[in-house]
């Protein structure tokens, strides 16, 4: 018995994650020019039940548009407050990206690959439980004013980098 509650202990610790609940940031998010509610976000389950491929859904997801994208864990224990957003990120629609193609390349590079370690932390603690929820754009500087916006004010656990040089964490002045 001790045993296997050290090692749930120590599976436990490999899955916290922290979130900074911070007032004053949300209030600096001034976008009212489209309706971001959760609930107007397309959702799906972005991996298979194997989790080996992507879900069925993934067809859905705009080829021809940009957007906004946040990966989510869903716990179905109280369905609708159980949903643990993880990260946000932009898909501008160029030649080369779309929001479909975006979406994709987290699965397909980062699941498998150390090059953003938090996103292939992601990927091996919950992809069981991975979703995806998208908000099409169709203009790339909203696309970027809005993604740049969520970061600074929901600084989301597998969000590396912060764009906004007022939230990032203060350097020492002398080291």
């Amino acid at each position: 018995m001790t045993g296997s509650a050290f090692s749930l202990g120590e599976e436990v610790e490999l899955r916290k994650v922290e979130y900074k609940l911070h007032g004053e940031l949300w209030k600096k998010f001034t976008c009212t020019d489209f309706d971001l509610k959760f609930e107007n976000w397309i959702k799906i389950k972005y991996l298979n039940e194997n989790a080996d491929d992507f879900d069925d859904g993934i067809q859905d997801v705009p080829n021809d548009k940009g957007g906004l994208y946040m990966f989510y864990v869903k716990c179905k224990i109280i369905s609708g407050i159980t949903e643990y957003p993880l990260y946000v990120g932009r898909a501008q629609i160029t030649e080369n990206q779309n929001l479909r193609k975006r979406v994709k390349e987290y699965f397909q590079k980062f699941s498998k690959s150390n090059e953003r370690p938090k996103l292939t932390r992601m990927f091996n603690y919950w992809k069981n439980d991975l979703h995806l929820a998208y908000f099409p754009l169709d203009d790339n500087e909203d696309v970027i004013s809005i993604e740049n916006q969520f970061i600074n004010s929901l600084l989301l656990p597998m969000n590396t980098e912060i764009p906004d040089t007022e939230v990032k964490q203060a350097i020492k002045a002398f080291q």
